[in-house]
């Protein structure tokens, strides 16, 4: 069992054993190639086996989007996995019964380049070509998915996160993979009560942006629904395909309308591409609540201060949040600190989910006491732990660890050149603090 340690004093050990390593050709304990052959000894035992016949290392597979429409979720990567496999290679690696031995971890990183068909291509690679141990799945239903499906084809145990549970669980059903995330019906009855909170209702009107991908036809029937019930007016120019680069005929639509408020679940560069159309063509509406377009600084700060200002959208991991390392104790707040410090790069919500899925990983192994497939699949889903992004206890029949979201909202720094990210709305999750007031600028 690790001991729990300050952050700071893990970091201070890691140098020093990465210090010793480096003579005998030791390193970080990760690599980006997944098209490398796997050491002698890397085949999974199917009996107990001794000290000696233990393999070299214990091997994750992260595919990440580090380039392509999404690359803003891939941000943060090798960074918050690495802190994590430095924490655990620290104290030795996890011990594994089997061998009765403490094992290092590995990481292998591979780019997704936002795309579900690379997404799948580069997963089967991982555990061909690099017979990864267990894998970490991400980022959205276009990575998400192909990610948990090769999993289920290939079973190998899986941990998912960053992709809303319906157009998660829409590619199931699962026995490999196990989700952690929020809910796209928790997250609309959240919007509908930011609304409410800023006096909109019956017989405003709500104009839909939503893509014709896994993300946009899972969220539009839901959003449709609760808002109809709610009384709110609804103008929907139908789905769009992503990278659309004329938004005339929706702006019209929305004119025509009188739309106040905009929703939906861009991808970034749709949504910069249709406010910057929108300013253009005089479209002016009060309130943006959406998902997925601007959640992190890069993508809200790519639109003009004057169209950032404002925007709204739920956040699921911050500075604020009120969670810790399971395995150094380490805060929300000190991960966040330690990233700006680093990287100088501040931070951004999929940080958070970034280490928590090494932690369940991590956690899992531990128990599993075994490299034997089935039983790190079984520890998985016998999760009961504190992490990085709250409490994670999977659902035995969905394989779904709910995790919670709060209202945010971008707002302009003291130069007014850029905005920042704060929490608004809390009333769904009260242990979570707003540090922001929650208004409408264009109104």
């Amino acid at each position: 069992m690790l001991m729990k340690k300050r952050w700071l004093a893990i970091v201070l050990s890691v140098m020093f054993v990465a210090l010793a390593l480096a003579g005998c050709g030791g390193g970080s304990g990760s690599s980006n190639d997944a098209g490398s052959t796997p050491p002698a000894g890397g085949d999974t035992p199917s009996a107990p086996a001794a000290t000696g016949d233990a393999p070299a290392t214990i091997k994750i597979g992260i595919p990440n989007p580090a380039t392509g429409p999404i690359a803003s979720f891939g941000i943060g990567t090798p960074w918050a996995e690495e802190l994590v496999a430095e924490a655990v290679n620290a104290e030795g690696g996890i011990y594994i019964e089997e061998y009765d031995k403490q094992i290092p971890v590995e990481l292998f990183f591979v780019d997704t380049e936002s795309d579900p068909t690379k997404a799948a291509e580069v997963t089967q690679q991982l555990v061909t070509n690099n017979d990864v141990d267990i894998l970490i799945a991400r980022h959205t239903p276009d990575t998400a998915l192909p990610v948990s499906q090769m999993a289920e084809t290939l079973k190998v145990p899986c941990v998912s996160l960053e992709c809303p549970v319906e157009p998660w669980l829409e590619g199931g059903p699962y026995e490999w993979v196990y989700h952690s995330f929020w809910r796209v019906e928790d997250n609309c009855d959240m919007f509908l009560a930011m609304w409410e909170e800023l006096g909109y209702g019956e017989g405003d009107t709500v104009g839909f942006l939503f893509p014709n991908d896994p993300d946009g036809l899972a969220w539009l029937p839901i959003f449709q629904e609760k808002l109809t019930a709610a009384g709110y007016k609804i103008s929907d120019p139908g789905t769009y395909p992503k990278g659309n680069n004329d938004w005339t005929a929706v702006i019209n639509q929305f004119k025509q309308d009188g739309v106040k408020i905009l929703t939906g679940c861009d991808i970034a560069p749709d949504f910069a591409s249709f406010a910057a159309q929108a300013e253009q063509q005089g479209f002016k509406y009060e309130l943006v609540t959406m998902g997925r377009a601007f959640l992190f600084p890069a993508d809200a700060n790519a639109n003009p201060p004057e169209i950032a200002n404002g925007l709204s959208n739920e956040v699921w991991w911050s500075p604020w949040h009120p969670f810790a390392s399971s395995l150094t104790g380490m805060t929300a707040s000190e991960l966040a600190a330690a990233y700006e410090v680093e990287t100088g790069i501040g931070w951004s919500a999929p940080m958070g989910y970034k280490y928590a899925g090494m932690e369940i990983a991590v956690d899992a192994l531990t128990r599993a006491a075994s490299l034997d497939p089935e039983k790190i699949r079984d520890a998985i889903g016998a999760t009961d732990l504190d992490t990085m992004v709250g409490h994670i206890k999977y659902d035995p029949e969905t394989h779904v660890a709910p995790t919670a979201i709060v209202g945010g909202q971008w707002k302009l720094n003291e130069a007014g050149d850029a905005v920042d990210l704060m929490i608004v709305y809390n009333k769904n999750h009260p242990e979570i603090p707003t540090n922001a007031t929650w208004e409408v600028p264009n109104k």
